[in-house]
């Protein structure tokens, strides 16, 4: 299609129209149009919350994080398909929203003060078994997370498992039902069997040639190779133009007042805090006038520690005067920090309201970044001017790239124009490639009908500090490996299907009686190892006392008779706690299967 446009952009209409483009790009930039369609379009809609393509990769990365840390060296991303993957991924969040949104409509909630005691029992933010204020920071900064971001998911959690713990603690079995249960797993079945084994007749399995081509050409899709594409493109890179970046007095004086007010608004404080929850018994006004009390009694002289220690409701500080570690800008509510950061080093502040109560705060130690002198960081400067210049030199390049390629006819015509040398790959497949290849985007768009059969050139590809524009140059469809050379294959499948074939018949045989075996028995209940096939224990499990039947196994197949039956009487069961118990968790887990399947199906979900 872009070929066509290019084709027919030659009238001065056409020249007209693609001119107010290029000047609405070169102004507004290309989001002055894409925005136009009203933003990207969300992954999933779940009862009107929309889960992004970003939140779908961000779980798709998870999950390859959580392969890697499963296998360790052995993992190859190339075994895992990506759509699978995200189609997984997808899923789970699905999942997730629909709780999330099942749990609100409940009209949930997680109280502060649960909150606040799950943080400080969790054994990753503690030191020798008590809360570390400092430790739990640290990791929530690790994972990318501020406290309250922490909090807000926290609280999500705790909101959806409320929903599910009404329906699983409010299950219930009747000593009735606990009896039947266990008169039916404790009941004995004992079976005769016999296995027969398809490796066993492999031997005596025969191929003809007409067998072999006639099995080849039944499966041609199992031996077809994947198709591919080479491709030739140029491309354009940030580093490419960083180095030719000239950087003036006036851009090194300009950067380092940016460096200088960086570090000041990376200025740590260490604080205390008196936490004071508004609570049945104490309403606002109530609150804050104990904790204008409580300042006065600290102006006066009082111990803030102490103080701490009698009246905050913060259980993870109170123990240590309040203490709330070093902290930088963006970890607190707004009110608590904007009250912080105009606070003297030892100053105390009036009483700060927030959505979890009413709050002294105590600067303990202002921590300020050591300013180093212009000089000092001069090339350390000059780097970052350089970097950002070609920051806005590349976009620049980048929009010229993409103005250029859409009149060029070809790559040569594209590289001509802007002066760069064409380069090409080898032939690669959807799934792997190497260079540029490597890059899924670029495959993803290399074998798009337009790209691989009309050799269109592409759009820019952006691969972040690079961007490049391409056309197939090769392409290979997908094709049939000969018969020689998959032979082997074939004649291995044949064999066992043959094989099988056999086994299955041999053990219909020994079920009608025309064949004389030597049986063999095993005995036992439903949940315990019989030392047989596990097939062959379920099928046992679903006859009636006198039945046979033959089934499939990993090996083969076998034959299996019920002869006997002992069957429990239900009056005779004990209702123990234990059985109690498990019977109440097996109507517990049903009950929370139902509950996901009902809340999947009133949940509106638009993928």
């Amino acid at each position: 299609m872009l070929q066509t446009m290019r084709n027919n952009a030659q009238g001065m209409i056409a020249k007209v129209i693609v001119g107010f483009i290029i000047f609405v790009f070169a102004i507004w930039g290309v989001e002055s149009i894409v925005t136009l369609g009203g933003g990207p379009k969300p992954a999933a809609t779940v009862g009107g919350v929309d889960i992004s393509a970003e939140e779908v990769a961000r779980a798709v990365q998870q999950q390859k994080n959580e392969l890697r840390r499963q296998f360790g060296e052995q993992f190859d991303e190339n075994l895992f398909n990506d759509q699978m993957l995200r189609d997984s991924a997808l899923e789970q969040l699905i999942n997730q929203t629909v709780a999330k949104v099942q749990a609100d409509d409940m009209g949930l909630r997680a109280s502060t003060r649960l909150i606040d005691e799950m943080i400080v029992a969790t054994p990753a933010f503690q030191s020798d078994g008590v809360f570390d204020r400092e430790q739990f920071v640290n990791i929530l900064r690790i994972n990318g997370l501020t406290p309250l971001a922490y909090r807000a998911q926290l609280a999500e959690s705790l909101k959806v498992n409320q929903a599910r713990a009404a329906f699983i603690l409010s299950s219930f079995t009747t000593p009735l039902d606990v009896k039947l249960q266990q008169a039916l797993a404790n009941e004995q079945r004992t079976i005769s069997y016999y296995s027969v084994s398809a490796k066993d007749l492999t031997a005596s399995v025969e191929l003809t040639d007409e067998d072999v081509q006639a099995a080849y050409e039944a499966s041609l899709e199992n031996f077809m190779t994947p198709e591919s594409v080479a491709i030739r493109y140029v491309e354009i890179s940030r580093a490419s133009i960083e180095k030719d970046q000239d950087v003036s007095e006036d851009d090194l004086k300009l950067a380092y007042e940016d460096h200088v007010a960086k570090l000041a608004a990376a200025e740590e404080r260490s604080a205390s805090h008196i936490l004071l929850e508004i609570k049945d018994d104490r309403d606002e006004a109530q609150t804050l006038s104990l904790a204008s009390e409580l300042k006065a009694r600290i102006d006066a002289g009082e111990s803030f520690a102490a103080i701490a220690k009698e009246y905050s409701d913060d259980k993870g500080t109170a123990d240590v005067g309040g203490d709330l570690g070093i902290n930088l800008r963006g970890t607190f509510d707004p009110a608590f920090e904007d009250a912080l950061y105009t606070l003297n080093e030892g100053e105390v502040s009036a009483p700060v309201e927030t959505e979890y109560g009413v709050h002294l705060i105590r600067v303990d130690h202002i921590n300020v970044q050591e300013i180093p002198s212009q000089d000092a960081i001069r090339d350390e400067l000059a780097a970052q001017v350089r970097k950002e210049k070609a920051g806005f030199a590349f976009a620049e390049l980048t929009q010229e790239f993409s103005n250029t390629a859409f009149s060029a006819g070809s790559i040569n015509e594209l590289a001509d124009a802007m002066n760069l040398k064409p380069q090409e790959t080898g032939l690669f497949t959807m799934d792997k490639g190497e260079g540029v290849a490597a890059e899924e985007k670029v495959r993803r768009e290399a074998f798009t009908d337009n790209m691989k059969l009309d050799h269109e050139l592409s759009s820019v590809i952006d691969l972040d500090d690079r961007a490049i524009v391409f056309s197939v140059s090769d392409y290979q469809e997908s094709v049939a490996k000969p018969l020689a050379q998959v032979r082997a294959q074939v004649e291995a499948r044949l064999t066992r299907e043959k094989a099988l074939a056999a086994a299955n018949e041999k053990a219909q045989a020994i079920l009608a009686g025309d064949e004389s075996v030597e049986w063999k028995t095993a005995t036992g209940t439903v949940a315990q190892n019989m030392g047989v096939a596990r097939a062959v224990q379920q099928r046992a499990f679903t006859l009636a006392e006198g039945e046979a039947d033959v089934v499939g196994t990993p090996e083969g197949y076998s034959v299996v008779k019920l002869d006997n039956v002992d069957r429990k009487d239900w009056n005779d069961m004990e209702v123990t706690e234990e059985a109690a118990q498990a019977s109440r968790m097996q109507r517990s887990r049903e009950d929370m299967i139902s509950y996901q399947a009902w809340s999947k199906s009133v949940t509106d979900i638009a993928r």
